[in-house]
């Protein structure tokens, strides 16, 4: 089969971050302008500073292929790394730390080739002999040594339960597939789920939402779900998926059917989702019980009318709910 090569770079302020590979397809309907696509998007949306998360999104993007050569460079104002695979095997990484003082320098420079072995640069102004140095240094070359473990180890996302849950909440809710690479899904994901806390729906794991200064609530424990699930694309199937109760399904499905409703005609569904999730988690959580709309809408920087529409679909939510039941 044809090869497919991709070399992606984005430049940001204070450095650069570069992906190249060289890969065999091991389908016949492999989309080469999709895989490009998503790789570019992701380089695009993410930091890029973890290697461990950029080696997984790579290889889970391109899952159905067989991996010959993948090359990754990260580079800013503090740190480079440099890591090379040749088939899946790790024969190459460096690593460099600059140190605190005003020059800049390199705090230790760190080369792994899996030839040559492993060979340290370590600078310092102070006594390296010293104690306290003694100590640092141990913890950071055990640190290093640990990723490089880790990065020799590197596989595609796996999906774990809560994951695969959230996965099945979603499909309930939007009726229709999650696209983990679309631009709309960290606010489709956090809105929903904000809103489903108010009628007793939450994941199996630990997450919370906070609201205070921030566009709407939101649970970084989901923004790292989400974050994590990117590589995945489209998820249509989820092998041994989670299987919900028959009551929590019919709520979901329930509070879907309502929001999609409500927000149907929105030129914006995005911001219409928003401030249904802002007003339900302020009435709940940031407000006192008696609160008005007046106060509502002040607290959350929406209109009467549009806080007003809000409380009145949670009305009915719950009236359809208790009339289910």
């Amino acid at each position: 089969m044809k090869k497919i090569e991709f070399r992606e770079v984005r430049n940001f302020e204070s450095g650069a971050v570069e992906f190249r590979g060289e890969y065999i397809p091991l389908k016949n309907d492999i989309n080469e302008d999709e895989i490009n696509c998503i790789i570019r998007n992701y380089l695009e949306s993410h930091k890029c500073n973890n290697m461990l998360e950029n080696v997984t999104a790579l290889r889970t993007i391109l899952s159905d292929c067989q991996e010959k050569l993948l090359v990754i460079s990260y580079k800013d104002e503090k740190s480079k790394e440099i890591v090379k695979y040749d088939y899946t095997k790790l024969f190459y990484l460096e690593v460099s730390k600059k140190g605190d003082n005003e020059f800049g320098n390199d705090k230790y420079t760190l080369k792994y080739d899996s030839d040559d072995g492993i060979g340290i640069e370590y600078y310092s102004d102070e006594d390296i002999l010293e104690y306290s140095n003694v100590q640092n240094f141990t913890k950071e070359i055990k640190s290093i040594m640990e990723h490089i473990k880790a990065l020799s180890d590197v596989k595609s996302v796996t999906l774990y339960d809560n994951e695969k849950e959230l996965i099945e909440v979603y499909k309930l809710f939007y009726k229709e597939n999650p696209d983990f690479s679309s631009k709309d899904i960290k606010v489709k994901v956090q809105t929903m789920m904000s809103i489903l806390a108010e009628f007793g729906i939450t994941l199996d794991c630990d997450y919370s939402f906070d609201l205070m200064g921030k566009k709407m609530p939101l649970s970084l424990k989901l923004e790292e779900m989400v974050q994590k699930m990117y590589p995945l694309g489209v998820i249509s199937e989820v092998k041994d998926n989670v299987k919900l109760a028959e009551e929590p399904r019919k709520i979901i499905g329930i509070v879907g059917d309502s929001v999609r409703d409500a927000i149907s005609l929105e030129d914006d569904m995005n911001e219409a989702l928003i401030t249904i999730s802002k007003v339900i988690h302020a009435s709940r959580y940031n407000l006192s019980s008696d609160v008005d709309i007046s106060e509502i809408a002040e607290f959350t920087n929406r209109s009467v009318a549009d806080v007003e529409v809000s409380v009145q679909l949670v009305k009915r939510i719950e009236h359809k709910i208790n009339k289910e039941n």
